[in-house]
């Protein structure tokens, strides 16, 4: 196992690596590059051109397109399947954006981000999906308390296994296609949840279930995939949170709509939770079918076009998984544990801690179970929005610091949650940590694309299974212990694992404590800085033409959009030099 991520510049032979462009190849293999001597002199003439060979018209073409690439950011790179971009890209990233356009469904970048965060939504709909309906469960199969919480535990241990699984998965084949099978393979049982007759088989049911909360590797993976790193917080956050959405709205859905819906229509609570789990299983099954023909498996397209047109690696599951589980991969990973980790058991602990506490109806215990989940329509997206404009100021020191607080803050107010005695003081307190709970999984995930460049989603999987260990552990002490004394236990081990961001140490960045950006680190800050300069003119210029009526189409020096070269030649003049930094 590695104890140290191996340096960046080593991680793959540079010529492979996607974003390497030409004048890059030209200098590990003496190619042709635009001050090689042997290359005739290129004016204006056709003539002059045509003299050319057809190799030497080729790297011409493709050097020119490069250059045109460095001028305007909407351009697509020589390689992609796409001629321009509906936002603007970082070509040195393999074209991954550095916007987020959120009202946009536009191919790649944001029909990737939309498509990402709706499959999570559905299949986190259906992994919880029994979680509302445990107390009639319960109730009509006569079980105990030990029972229910050994279902959620296995609700979770398929999780764990199928996490670790599935980012060396996303790594060689993307996560588009393994996206669309766990939905649709895990809605086969969801539907059959009516079936179960005892204990043993809700168990076994739930273990069947729980392959969807891999589906959250797929997720995080296809954000990475589209968006550039130093935004990765931000389109990570949005996709967590929004996916992790699909919770709450499932204690709303099944708990407090179709449960008393059907109830009322068949007479039967039991009639009413045999038969409702068969719509949510539906929508799932029907969604994952469509998936994999209306999105992109990464910005300059498929994977197996991009293998074909040789754009991209071919990568060994195996060295993948070994490559991403490193000292910093297992910090993050118990700090997972500590957030997500949390957020799974309060999905099954809530409705039934109401239920316990202040004796609630389900259909109200699931009102206030909805609002816990609810709290990740921002904090999650905001606590990556705050990762990425720290990483901007202080880099990776910005980041740790933030995890800190964040687990530190949330630890702290589950601990106040385990002491309040009223209704109205147990929901606010409830929301207050939520908030703190889900903030610091978008500040994880801020981090985890730094890890490993290549091998992301190893490290996203096997980060993304803690949370699920977390579950598990808080599960047997909440099977096993009084709640209070349960959340008492869950709080103080949150706190201890604030502190482990102190030994969190990226390569080539400043650790929390000690350490300094390394000069490459600092140029790709600033590059990425000039980036989003030149792109916010670009956006400007684009919205103030259409405002008056006077976009170009095809104009000579404009870009799509009303934009002009010129322009963003001007915004990108003195930036060279960030420009051409290898990033790290």
């Amino acid at each position: 196992m590695n104890t140290e991520d191996p340096p960046e510049s080593g991680d793959a032979p540079r010529e492979k690596q996607e974003g390497f462009t030409p004048s890059d190849q030209n200098e590990l293999h003496g190619t042709i590059t635009t001050s090689d001597s042997s290359l005739p002199e290129v004016a204006a003439n056709p003539l002059i051109e045509f003299q050319l060979d057809p190799l030497e018209q080729e790297a011409k073409r493709v050097r020119d397109e490069w250059e045109m690439c460095a001028r305007d950011p909407f351009k697509a790179s020589p390689q992609s399947k796409y001629k321009r971009y509906d936002i603007p890209v970082d070509h040195t990233e393999g074209d991954r954006a550095t916007f987020v356009k959120i009202l946009s469904c536009k191919r790649p970048h944001m029909r990737g981000l939309h498509c990402a965060w709706i499959s999570f939504f559905l299949a986190f709909m259906i992994w919880f999906a029994p979680a509302p309906l445990l107390r009639e469960i319960q109730t009509t199969l006569n079980l105990t308390k030990e029972e229910i919480w050994t279902s959620s535990i296995t609700n979770d241990c398929t999780a764990i296994f199928m996490r670790i699984v599935m980012g060396p998965v996303c790594d060689n084949y993307a996560a588009r296609w393994p996206m669309a099978i766990i939905i649709m393979t895990a809605s086969i049982p969801t539907a059959m949840l009516g079936l179960v007759n005892s204990a043993k088989g809700l168990a076994w049911i739930r273990f069947f279930i729980g392959i969807a909360g891999s589906t959250f590797v797929m997720s995080q993976f296809w954000a990475s995939r589209m968006f550039a790193r130093d935004i990765a917080g931000t389109a990570n956050g949005i996709v967590g949170g929004w996916g992790n959405l699909g919770g709450a709205w499932t204690q709303v859905f099944m708990g407090t709509l179709l449960f008393p819906a059907f109830e009322r229509y068949y007479g039967s609570a039991e009639k009413s939770w045999r038969v409702i789990c068969v719509i949510p299983a539906s929508i799932a099954f029907a969604w994952g079918a469509m998936l994999p023909w209306i999105s992109d498996d990464a910005p300059m397209g498929n994977y197996s076009e991009m293998k074909k047109r040789g754009t991209m690696d071919r990568i060994v599951f195996t060295t993948s998984l070994r490559s991403g589980m490193t000292r910093n991969t297992w910090i993050l990973f118990i700090q997972y544990a500590c957030c997500f980790g949390v957020e799974l058991v309060m999905n099954n602990a809530s409705v039934l801690y109401y239920n316990y506490k202040f004796d609630l109806v389900t259909e109200d215990a699931a009102k206030i179970g909805f609002l816990y989940g609810s709290m990740n329509i921002f904090a999650r997206a905001l606590g990556g929005l705050f990762s990425d404009r720290l990483n901007i100021k202080m880099g990776m020191r910005g980041r740790l610091w933030l995890q800190m607080t964040l687990l530190l803050c949330e630890g702290i107010l589950i601990i106040v949650f385990a002491y309040a005695q009223s209704l109205a003081g147990a929901i606010v307190t409830m929301c207050a940590f939520s908030i703190f709970t889900q903030a610091a999984e978008g500040a994880v995930y801020g981090i985890v694309p730094y890890v490993h460049k290549l091998h992301t989603g190893a490290v996203a999987g096997f980060v993304g299974s803690g949370g699920n260990v977390g579950s598990v552990v808080y599960g047997i002490g909440f099977r096993n212990m009084e709640y209070k004394s349960a959340f008492l236990m869950m709080g103080s081990i949150v706190i201890a694992s604030s502190f482990l961001s102190i030994f969190i140490h990226i390569p080539c960045h400043a650790g929390m404590l000690w350490g300094e950006d390394n000069n490459t680190v600092l140029q790709s800050r600033e590059r990425y800085r000039l980036q989003r300069e030149r792109a916010t003119q670009a956006i400007e210029e684009q919205n103030q033409s259409r405002l008056h009526g006077n976009r170009r189409d095809g104009g000579e020096g404009t870009v799509e959009g009303g934009a002009t070269v010129e322009s963003l030649e001007k915004v990108e003049h003195g930036s060279d030099g960030g420009d051409a930094a290898e990033n790290p």
